[in-house]
């Protein structure tokens, strides 16, 4: 049976996450269509912006975890780590297995997020005991 704060925290991680995705999309249009830049570049400020929402708001309201150096350090590595894993999974079932676009990438959107969750909650805020 999942418990009440289990069931919490998923939907707290869910609502950040989707937040942060907002925040990523809004924040890379900007950059693109305002300032002109290149996409590839709002892009990747889009997804710096992203990194700070969800860092905050899964600190805040996910896991209720102050943020210290270490909680951002470690945050900031499972943000990079799971964004390369998820290229490179893509990568392996496009290519290596052969497999649709779309069923791929349903596999890294249904996967990826709660390799996610278990990092940040046993790891990355585990190093934080200290509610916010």
């Amino acid at each position: 049976m999942i418990s009440r704060e289990l069931s919490r925290q998923v939907f707290a991680f869910g609502c950040v996450g989707g937040m942060a995705t907002c925040v990523h999309y809004a924040v890379a249009l900007f950059f693109i269509e305002i300032v002109l830049i290149s996409a590839y570049l709002a892009n990747l400020l889009g997804y710096g912006f992203a990194v700070f929402v969800s860092l905050f708001g899964h600190s805040v309201f996910t896991y209720k975890k102050k943020v210290t150096t270490l909680v951002a350090q470690r945050f900031i590595v499972v943000s990079l780590s799971t964004l390369m894993a998820s290229e490179g999974i893509l990568l392996a079932l496009n290519t290596l297995m052969a497999l649709n676009h779309r069923i791929s990438l349903a596999f890294v959107v249904l996967t990826v997020p709660v390799v996610t969750f278990f990092l940040n909650k046993f790891w990355v805020y585990s190093a934080s005991h200290q509610k916010a």
